[in-house]
């Protein structure tokens, strides 16, 4: 893909794609990164990944310290409504028009609030919870500790894997997420990048629309737009920063941060 991306658009079209190309050109980038719409992808993108992912891991951490808190009697019915949301949904317009009466629709909030709670990332951390020594808890509960401060100074300084892994996930999922901005976004003037790769492939029309300068107010031929490696060249600018971002996270793939965790 990096390769076709810098390999001129005749190339493509005689050879077909290829690890060693006969040339090389940086032309698709150039016309990737043209217009405007690329960047304000960019900005809307990564505005909605850090937003979602700080507030989809901080609401389920919540729900996952609920279920594993056994003082808390209403744990048992709270999770079997999380395990039933895993089993059954409500079908598409019923979900389009809950999103439409709650006002996610045409605004950033639509690319950000379906997507914040995971049932299954709930109960992977609330499972992490279980694991933690029961002793470290009950002598925070000792000292005078709310159940807020519970979580935020004990439970979460010792979880650092397991939230680093659903940020992780969470996080590609709201950068590679297209669904919502296609579904809830019609006269918005923004679109995340994978909406605007979804365009770019669906039609060489889109891509003279995404492409030209704002306000140019010029015609340009079809033919001499470079589309075979335009596709590539959009798609290694949408995953660079988020293949970047795993070495940062993959060092918290480890466990037995809470040895020495108890007090003697």
């Amino acid at each position: 893909m990096v390769v076709s991306s810098f390999t001129p658009q005749k190339v493509l079209q005689v050879d077909g794609y290829s690890l060693w190309p006969r040339a090389l050109t940086t032309e698709a980038y150039v016309w990737a990164l043209r217009g405007t719409q690329v960047l304000t992808g960019y900005q809307v993108t990564i505005a909605v990944t850090f937003l979602g992912t700080f507030l989809s891991v901080a609401i389920m951490s919540g729900a996952a310290y609920a279920l594993s808190n056994k003082r808390f009697k209403f744990r048992n019915p709270l999770g079997f409504y999380f395990y039933f949301t895993m089993l059954f949904g409500g079908g598409l317009i019923p979900w389009y028009i809950t999103c439409r009466m709650l006002g996610l629709y045409d605004n950033i909030w639509a690319l950000i609030v379906p997507s914040l709670v995971n049932p299954w990332w709930i109960f992977v951390i609330r499972n992490y919870f279980n694991s933690l020594p029961i002793e470290v808890l009950e002598s925070a509960r000792i000292d005078g500790a709310s159940d807020l401060q519970i979580l935020t100074r004990v439970v979460l300084p010792l979880s650092t894997p397991v939230l680093a892994t659903a940020a992780l996930f969470v996080a590609v999922g709201y950068w590679n997420d297209w669904w919502l901005g296609t579904i809830l976004l019609d006269f918005a003037p923004f679109r995340p990048l994978p909406v605007l790769i979804l365009r770019i492939m669906n039609s060489t029309r889109a891509i003279n629309e995404a492409m030209l300068a704002k306000g140019a107010g010029i015609t340009i031929d079809m033919s001499q737009i470079p589309t075979l490696s335009v596709r590539m060249a959009t798609a290694v600018i949408t995953i660079g920063p988020i293949i970047l971002l795993y070495p940062f996270v993959q060092r918290y793939f480890i466990k037995g941060l809470t040895l020495g965790a108890i007090k003697g």
